[in-house]
């Protein structure tokens, strides 16, 4: 597959079979995202992939807790963006609703909090010593990890509000303080049959977010 065709067509997955993928290419993953570049070749980024019965078990942790704090009412506020984010997110609510009414069991943070049933997860972290600049570098990283697993016929989400249960995370997998979590990733094969399986979020045109100086 062409550079191009992967960046084009490259979308996030919410839906994904049961099909387990290989340790083998899980390492092609990390390894095609350590190629991105980094400022003097610090290197800073640090990968946690985690699969099988520990996937589940994380996946179950996160979900109960937030389930908790539905019953307890501790719900944290979504936060108000300014604009125009804050239109881009309604947008992308009001795209999303006719894919996702055709499966009643489908919600977005539960979704989102079991990794839509991706049989992989890929966890990206910082040292917290380095500077949050180097943040690039870890985003840089990912998107190598995505564009590769998409030519490889994978599907891929990257989840931010998990990051909202980082103690948890941290407890759960026995992972050092000096790891700062910064994305999830979910990896698997996408399931064609799901209903959302048709959804794709659409993209401003280019000149909204250019400044051109001659």
């Amino acid at each position: 597959m062409e550079v191009r065709e992967a960046l084009y067509r490259r979308r996030s997955v919410r839906a994904f079979t049961a099909a387990a993928v290989s340790k083998k290419t899980l390492l092609q993953l990390v390894d095609a995202a350590i190629q991105a570049p980094s400022a003097r070749n610090m290197q800073p980024w640090q990968f946690i992939v985690v699969t099988g019965k520990a996937r589940e078990r994380l996946a179950q942790r996160l979900v109960r807790a937030y389930e908790e704090e539905l019953v307890a009412g501790q719900v944290p506020p979504t936060p108000e963006l300014p604009e125009p984010y804050q239109s881009r997110v309604r947008q992308f609510g009001e795209a999303l609703q006719p894919f996702s009414v055709q499966d009643p069991t489908f919600e977005l943070m539960r979704g989102s909090l079991n990794f839509y049933g991706a049989p992989a997860v890929i966890l990206l972290a910082l040292d917290p010593h380095l500077s949050s600049d180097r943040l690039f570098d870890v985003g840089a990283g990912a998107q190598n990890l995505l564009l590769l697993a998409h030519s490889q016929g994978l599907g891929t989400c990257v989840i931010g509000i998990v990051l909202r249960y980082r103690e948890l995370i941290r407890e759960e997998l026995q992972l050092p303080e000096s790891l700062n979590l910064v994305m999830t990733v979910a990896v698997g094969y996408p399931n064609p049959a799901h209903p959302l399986a048709g959804f794709s979020s659409g993209r401003q045109d280019a000149a909204e977010f250019l400044t051109w100086i001659e």
